[in-house]
């Protein structure tokens, strides 16, 4: 699509929704928020009616008089989101602690996730994108990764958020399935009226990553401000980073950790010098056996070179490097693994269009509405396509002669295979437009003078159009590296052009003209893979742009009622809060590959640069009904300033996984005014998403090793583990397999599919939490609060390979989960069939202590001096991990990843601000401790794995700073620079402890009416 006529569907998209959004929520009143705002009463209400006011915060419905609830809930403000200098949220959430492994655009920047490029998915406690759940103004937001509930935090607008607030405990119960590790909800600004515009450019001081940003929010009060109507616009552009743009990945300048070509040990292990590093840095790091030239195997000598490799494609004999270890060299004819360094980040532009509308209908009763267009669009540049032994004729005439006379001599395999890296066919990549409609209408107000009802239905759609740059389609490639002379002309032309039945020896005979007709006039272009000299014409009939398209909906109907008993009935402690309501929400997701992809798919042609090849198609509805309560049990006596236990209670029943429950406890104890100690207890639950269900079933084969086999019955390490096995084999069998000497001669492979999985139970989290939280009274602004944390996640959903299928179905106790995906044929008891899906059996254990210090000094109120110095906002927050383990089944060994990049053992985020008559300063630091870069088990057991100072990468340090001057009432400006240290990756390391952005300096103005 071109740039011109992206403009201008972008110009009628927007008018239509416009209008569209006007129509549907135009009169609206702003819901109170559900989750953090203080309930506003009319000018004319009096004294009493204003004392009465309340508040509602993330973590529950029930209106309280107070911010202070038993669930820790950490929130930042739109002037820390402004003071960074931010255009992309998922980057600023992931300095708080709890969000530091979210998946952002540099995670995205890979060709193994290609299809989710520049998506940004928050990930809390490091238990998956898919078990955090997104609101914004405590509603569902559809998700933006097929297949998934997953939401990009950057169709949210950054003008709109009023705050962002994060709670880690029992939100399941409160919000339903996919908060397993907590809610992250962004609270937009109601009721706005005036003007905000906001323009902002910034680029690293490398190159690469140039950002642009334009943000206008205005606002409008009608009939006596009985109707507000808002509108929000957003324009993001970010220019990609490539791997050239830092000399740290440079082509040819990357350094490798890998191993110490001149340590023994590199070729032998029990052969290791302690007194030579195992493992060094190096540049010029290669593969041994392939090449962009190609490389050529002519005879069956696997001695002549590392990796028995005789020429090069040019048909000069091949050199190794210097070996390293593995598949790897330094130096040599081997490609440079710097060739396959992806786009360090992606390239986006984004616009985001927002509407917000507000009706006071009747006197205390509202009605509200949202209306939201975004479309995203992303450009990443990924690696090119390789091959391995692939078969090449001895008559094609691009074979170089020293190599062709080889392959014919005493010793010649009477052909040539051929390893490549297809540098010259071009880099795959990724053309991907996402757009995102949201609607939300609604009605709330007084039932009475006790209680409020809210009802709300919301509606989303995700529109995705993927489009896969130069996929390379698998029979073309082998027709077109399957050349022969013309014998009538002379050219060189596909040998399926001369003759059509003429099948390539590595092409599957039943995919064989599906996408292409061969035969004369087939449109098969010859392609030389002997040196870089695949020509264009070759190239473009090899590749193709393939399209796949997606769409995701989601319906959500939320209905409740929430007040107190005051009036009626109290306890000691004040009136009892209570909440009761339902939810009805539908999700579907529809995926849909290209006609090339699935006419491939259909005959089983391994598609692997080509996509999946099948589409997808999925839906499931939940009906849910909740409740909350809050009892105040006690209040105002010696050492109980106050005592209060709450909670929460949802019943699911999902078309797919079937009925859960998910329930919290909580309690708060203030003794006095200045100290508060809080608790929670809560089970959570995760239902299954859409890929995980309905994936397609896809046939596949795989080479099995039978446990029953006698040759297999015996396992060394464990006596029990073998009388299980042998139990559960004769029970399949019918007979004992060692009286028979089971040990059937199959050498073909078995028959599978593979796929989501319809049987699917929900994932169950016991999560708990307790906290003490100090306002000191003779410090007036100060907080501090500490919380601890245990979340223990059973039933994970976990996808496993065919092999482990089959060995757990008889290594485990029965009945398991692994047994019904295996079927044996009744005649001879051999291994028929198996479904390789996802079951319920792994888990995940995580724990620690968050703490946050928070403070607002002004100096001169404190009388520490007459003069105005302005005031300062000083802000810590931190994290201790203690733990976080992966268990893939019960008894397997635990997975240790605390201490893992992604996952540190400390983390913190310090933020300080000087306001000042008409000039602000800010001061921001993130820091985060070592991690792993090896396990310390392999330190300790081989100390001279790599220098010492190598053990781990570096803490990360990362300072921003910004100026902001007031000019006028209306007008400021301001700048600053992120990373103004210009931290950089380790050394061997792309992404850790930074990301590749590296120093990024910006300027911006503000306009405020």
């Amino acid at each position: 699509m071109t740039q011109d006529i992206w403009k201008k569907r972008l110009l009628a998209t927007t008018l239509i929704a416009g209008v569209a959004g006007a129509i549907w929520v135009g009169p609206a009143v702003a819901q109170e928020d559900e989750d953090a705002i203080i309930e506003t009463n009319d000018a004319q209400q009096d004294e009493e009616e204003a004392v009465q006011q309340t508040v509602t915060v993330t973590g529950s419905r029930i209106r309280q008089p107070d911010y202070q609830f038993s669930n820790p809930v950490t929130s930042v403000n739109e002037e820390s989101i402004e003071y960074s200098g931010t255009t992309n949220l998922t980057n600023f959430l992931q300095d708080l602690p709890a969000l530091t492994n979210s998946f952002d655009s540099e995670d995205s920047a890979e060709t193994g996730g290609s299809s989710a490029a520049g998506l940004n998915l928050l990930n809390l406690r490091n238990l998956g994108e898919q078990r955090t759940l997104v609101l914004v103004n405590g509603r569902r937001h559809v998700a933006s990764d097929p297949g998934s509930s997953s939401v990009d935090v950057n169709t949210i607008p950054i003008g709109l958020i009023e705050n962002v607030e994060v709670l880690t405990g029992g939100a399941s119960a409160i919000y339903g399935a996919d908060g397993v590790s907590g809610v992250v909800n962004f609270v937009l600004k109601d009721d706005f009226e005036g003007l905000d515009a906001r323009a902002q450019f910034g680029q690293p001081t490398e190159g690469g990553g140039e950002d642009g940003f334009i943000s206008v929010l205005a606002g409008k009060n009608f009939f006596n401000d009985r109707l507000n109507l808002t509108a929000a616009f957003e324009y993001s552009t970010t220019k990609p980073v490539d791997r050239d743009d830092r000399d740290y990945a440079k082509f040819g300048n990357r350094e490798i950790l890998l191993s110490n070509p001149d340590d023994p040990g590199t070729f032998n292990p029990a052969n290791d010098d302690p007194d030579i590093l195992d493992n060094i840095f190096a540049r010029g790091v290669t593969y041994i056996d392939t090449s962009p030239y190609g490389s050529i195997y002519t005879d069956g000598d696997f001695a002549d070179s590392l990796a028995g490799v005789d020429f090069t494609g040019n048909g000069d004999p091949w050199t190794d490097g210097v070996y390293a270890g593995g598949f790897t060299a330094i130096g040599g004819d081997g490609s440079l693994l710097d060739g396959f360094v992806d786009q360090l980040l992606p390239g986006i532009d984004r616009y985001n269009f927002n509407t917000t509308a507000n009706w006071e209908i009747a006197p205390g009763h509202n009605m509200f509405g949202e209306f939201k267009y975004v479309n995203a669009q992303t450009e990443f540049v990924a690696q090119p396509t390789f091959d391995y032994f692939l078969t090449v004729p001895i008559d094609n005439p691009y074979i170089p002669e020293a190599a062709r006379a080889d392959a014919l001599g005493p010793n010649g395999l009477g052909a040539v295979y051929v390893g490549r890296d297809n540098f010259d066919l071009g880099n795959t990549g990724r053309d991907i437009t996402r757009e995102t409609y949201r609607g939300v209408i609604g009605f709330e107000g007084p039932i009475n003078d006790n209680f409020d009802y809210e009802v709300s239905l919301v509606r989303g759609i995700t529109e995705t159009e993927n489009i896969y740059k130069n996929d390379r389609i698998s029979e073309r490639w082998y027709a077109a590296i399957d050349a022969v002379e013309d014998p009538a002309t002379g050219d060189i032309v596909c040998r399926s052009d001369l003759d059509p039945t003429a099948i390539p020896a590595d092409q599957n005979p039943a995919t064989w003209g599906t996408t292409f007709n061969p035969g004369a006039n087939s449109g098969c272009v010859p392609a030389d893979i002997f040196g870089e000299d695949i020509s264009p014409e070759a190239r473009n009939w090899i590749n193709q742009d393939t399209k796949q398209t997606s769409r995701i909906t989601q319906t959500v109907l939320n209905g409740y009622v929430s007040g107190n008993s005051k009036g009626y009935f109290e306890l000691p402690g004040g009136p009892v809060g209570a909440a009761v309501g339902f939810e009805y929400r539908k999700e579907t997701s529809a995926s849909k590959a290209s006609q090339i992809e699935l006419t491939s798919a259909a005959v089983g042609e391994d598609l692997t640069w080509a996509g999946q090849g099948s589409n997808t198609t999925g839906a499931y509805d939940v009906t849910e009904f909740f409740g909350e309560v809050d009892l105040p049990l006690l209040a105002d006596m010696p050492f109980v300033k106050e005592l209060t236990l709450d909670g929460a209670f949802r019943l699911s029943d999902y078309s797919t996984s079937g009925q859960s429950e998910t329930w919290k406890i909580g309690g708060l104890w203030r003794p006095t005014e200045w100290l508060m100690f809080r608790a929670t207890t809560a089970e959570a639950v995760r239902s299954p998403n859409i890929s995980e269900l309905f994936l397609p079933q896809t046939q596949t084969f795989e080479i099995l090793s039978d446990p029953c086999t006698i040759v297999n019955l015996e396992d060394p390490d464990s006596a029990e583990v073998e009388a299980l096995r042998l139990e559960n084999c004769t029970a399949d069998l019918g007979f004992n397999p060692n009286d028979t000497g089971f040990n059937p001669n199959v050498s073909s492979a078995t028959e599978g599919r593979v796929g989501g999985n319809p049987d699917l139970d929900v994932e169950t989290a016991n999560t708990d939490t307790y906290g003490i939280v100090v306002q000191p009274t003779f410090l007036e602004g100060l907080t501090l609060s500490l919380d601890y944390y245990d979340i223990e996640l059973e039933d994970a959903i976990q996808f496993f390979e065919a092999q482990t299928i089959v060995d757990k179905c008889y290594d485990l106790p029965r009945p398991n989960q692994f047994c019904g995906l295996i079927q044996r044929d009744p005649t001879d008891g051999t291994l028929s069939y198996f479904q390789q899906f996802a079951v319920n059996v792994a888990s995940y254990k995580t724990s620690g202590y968050d703490f946050s210090v928070r403070y607002r000094l002004d100096p001169q109120e404190l009388g520490w001096t007459s003069a105005d110095l302005g005031n300062f906002n000083i802000s810590l927050v931190g994290t201790k991990l203690e733990e976080l383990v992966f268990i893939e089944l019960a008894d397997a060994d635990p997975d240790e990843q605390d201490g893992l990049p992604g996952a540190p053992e400390w983390q913190a985020v310090f933020d300080i601000t000087w306001n000042y008559k008409k000039l602000s300063l800010n001061y921001g630091f993130s820091y985060f401790d070592e991690t792993e870069r090896f396990a310390p088990q392999n330190i300790e057991n081989d100390p001279d794995i790599v220098n010492p100072k190598y053990y781990n990468y570096s803490e990360r340090f990362t300072h921003d700073i910004q100026a902001r001057y007031q000019l006028t009432e209306n007008y400021s400006i301001y700048g600053g620079v992120n990373n103004f240290t210009n931290q950089e990756p380790d050394r061997g390391s792309l992404d850790t402890p930074v990301s590749p952005l590296g120093r990024f300096a910006y300027i911006g103005a503000s306009a405020n009416f």
